[in-house]
């Protein structure tokens, strides 16, 4: 069935494999047309090389249910191919999942669920804030599924477009991935300085691409986004914005896995539950004070060092920090280890990586 819908026969005679019809709805055009009510512009969500449409279709019962329909610009008939095959590998709850596909003639179209995008939940002013720990776990769930792009498959898939309109939620606010763009010439340490623009864009409230006028040269924590100000306790917050600009540093070597970014946040999330425990009531207060510069202007990039001065963190006597990864304390790994468990995520999947706290305690 996938095959013959694009053109294909079998020469042998053979059975084709079926997995792709059981994980994959074959759409005909008419089904695509009357849930867009045939591409109206109102349900026009986005635009590019993909326009993306809010589509409607119904469940056995009757129901009606959302989707998204992403319509290619697109001829190439095997790009399409791969890009079905592609979709049904992705196996994750931090990834967005296909529903099915439509290829008729020039036609190339896949359907997709239906969520919102945490720009939606950041920037929306009508909407009720995101809570700080709300913020972090979204992250985690990000950093999960980008982690399973990377080191979860036989091949990298790099995903190419990381940012706060390609990460969404659904009605439980739990993150999932969208708008691949598979392998290429790049390599997988550009998502993670992407992932960690979205990291500095998550607590400011603010686009970093380009950096905004009221960021440059300026202090990250006076920025921080006034919904949340005073709730990111200050051991959290130096094991989040430490992450967030190692992820953006210049030298894509220097850049963490996406495993390390996942369990720092874990780190980061565990620390601000533990500080709530014993406050209450009283703002926190951030001594630390970050300033990124740009190198050049029209051209966001970071240098995190010590020796270009270009991105420069100190604390509260005025002392430069460097950005590292931060310790877990055996009872934290536990407590992390826990979480994972009532999540039923299984720890072995996770990059394994060393912590610097002894050598008994070497990994989590």
């Amino acid at each position: 069935m996938f095959l013959k819908c694009f053109g294909e026969s079998s020469s042998s005679g053979r059975q084709y494999p079926t997995v792709i019809e059981e994980l994959c709805r074959h759409f005909s055009l008419a089904d695509i047309q009357k849930s867009t009510n045939n591409f109206d512009h109102n349900r026009l969500i986005a635009r590019g090389w993909v326009k993306v449409y809010k589509g409607c279709l119904q469940h056995i019962d009757g129901s009606d249910y959302p989707v998204t329909v992403r319509r290619f610009n697109v001829e190439d008939r095997e790009m399409f191919k791969r890009e079905i095959e592609l979709l049904c590998q992705l196996h994750h709850p931090n990834c967005v999942s296909i529903i099915g596909f439509c290829n008729h003639k020039k036609e190339k179209i896949t359907v997709h669920e239906y969520n919102r995008s945490l720009l939606y939940y950041l920037l929306d002013e009508v909407r009720e804030a995101l809570p700080w720990k709300k913020r972090i776990e979204i992250c985690i769930g990000a950093a999960r599924g980008l982690h399973y792009l990377h080191a979860g498959l036989k091949r990298t898939i790099i995903h190419r477009n990381i940012n706060y309109a390609s990460i969404l939620l659904d009605d439980n606010m739990h993150p999932k991935l969208s708008k691949y763009i598979k392998d290429g010439t790049v390599t997988h340490k550009c998502d993670v300085y992407a992932f960690g623009i979205v990291l500095l864009e998550v607590v400011t409230g603010i686009r970093f691409f380009p950096i905004p006028k009221e960021l440059k040269g300026k202090c990250v924590e006076e920025n921080i986004d006034p919904k949340i100000k005073g709730k990111i306790a200050p051991e959290c917050w130096q094991v989040f914005i430490d992450i967030a600009l190692r992820c953006i540093k210049d030298d894509p070597d220097e850049r963490p896995e996406m495993g390390e970014v996942e369990v720092q946040l874990e780190l980061a999330l565990l620390l601000q539950e533990q500080a709530d425990v014993t406050n209450f009531d009283t703002d926190y207060t951030l001594f630390f004070k970050t300033i990124i510069i740009p190198k050049s202007e029209g051209n966001f990039q970071y240098v995190i060092g010590l020796t270009k001065q270009e991105t420069v963190r100190s604390d509260k006597e005025g002392k430069v920090v460097r950005q590292k990864s931060h310790v877990a304390t055996a009872p934290q790994a536990e407590a992390i280890r826990k979480r994972h468990r009532r999540e039923n995520i299984f720890w072995k999947d996770l990059v394994q990586f060393c912590i610097t706290m002894d050598m008994k305690n070497a990994y989590f």
